[in-house]
């Protein structure tokens, strides 16, 4: 499996080796992203096409793109655009964070989302724009503004934030954000309020298992699976 990483990402790779089935070799690249405009659309584009294409020489079954900011930021169009090129480019099957994201909220049955973000209200304006032209609700939001070195903040610190931004309205939570800590907070949540959750990480993971099951096989079975990794990995 192949990864189009954020160039200071420091979480995404240690998580997937982590969780993820061992006879699966996870293969990371890196870039920089350039979300809230800090880089030209038609740069980026190129780029990461340039990423996947360094993959290619790896042999990799499937790329993950884990950009959820600036695939939020392109909408769904442009991120179905940029998922085309990588797949013209490579012959790799190829998704993104964000796709994955909003699968695993189908799967879970989840219409009416809590969203709990790093940053602040500019990137959760942009996510929700994004989720609710996919025919999601996000009934409440919340942003940490914990910045870029948002991996330092403790898991117990999202579990805490998600108790306190818990409505009744809400079906389940959308932890957004790839180099965060979020993915170790799914399981204490879900026990204390027994709602679903769903990760950028723990959703990439989950689709990314999806396009290689025909070769990981009943090695990995649902008995087997870390409880971690919560309801979004149960049968």
């Amino acid at each position: 499996m192949g990864m189009i990483l954020s160039s200071g990402n420091q979480t995404v790779e240690p998580y997937f080796r982590a969780f993820g089935p061992p006879t699966v070799g996870f293969y990371a690249t890196r870039m920089r992203m350039g979300s809230g405009g800090r880089k030209p659309p038609g740069e980026i584009f190129s780029d990461v096409v340039q990423s996947a294409e360094l993959l290619l020489e790896t042999g990799v079954d499937a790329i993950d793109l884990q950009a959820t900011g600036i695939m939020m930021e392109r909408g769904p169009d442009g991120e179905k655009e940029v998922v085309r090129a990588i797949e013209e480019a490579t012959g790799i099957p190829t998704y993104t964070a964000t796709q994955a994201v909003v699968e695993a909220l189908r799967k879970l049955n989840l219409k009416k989302i809590i969203l709990i973000h790093p940053l602040d209200e500019n990137a959760i304006s942009k996510e929700k724009i994004y989720l609710e032209s996919v025919g999601l609700n996000v009934t409440h939001a919340f942003g940490l503004r914990s910045g870029e070195q948002s991996a330092s903040v403790p898991p117990s610190k999202w579990v805490s934030e998600a108790i306190k931004q818990n409505r009744e309205d809400g079906e389940g939570f959308f932890l957004s954000g790839s180099f965060t800590t979020m993915l170790e907070a799914i399981s204490p949540i879900e026990k204390e309020l027994g709602k679903p959750v769903v990760t950028s990480v723990q959703a990439a993971l989950w689709m990314g298992i999806q396009f290689l099951n025909e070769k990981i096989g009943d090695n990995w079975g649902y008995n087997t699976r870390p409880k971690e990794l919560g309801h979004l990995f149960e049968g």
